[in-house]
């Protein structure tokens, strides 16, 4: 998976190929982060927001942020 500008871009490890791409954020996407279970992953923005994903590439939930965001991390002790 890779950001570029507002998009995101989900690739197949064995093909190298991509095979979805989102577009959650307004804002450039600055940072991404999987869950330590691997059935999250996340995507922090330029437009003041964090998206929670599922593996399959759902939009779960959004949340709001007072500032741009631009480092996410999952709580490794869960």
């Amino acid at each position: 998976m890779v950001a570029a500008g507002d998009r995101i871009f989900i690739y197949n490890s064995k093909t190298g190929e991509v095979s979805d791409s989102k577009r959650a954020h307004k804002g450039v996407v600055y940072c991404l982060a999987y869950s330590r279970d691997g059935q999250r992953w996340a995507s922090g923005s330029a437009d003041f927001s964090v998206v929670i994903w599922s593996s399959d590439g759902v939009g779960l939930l959004k949340y709001s942020h007072n500032s741009k965001v631009q480092c996410l991390a999952f709580n490794p002790v869960l």
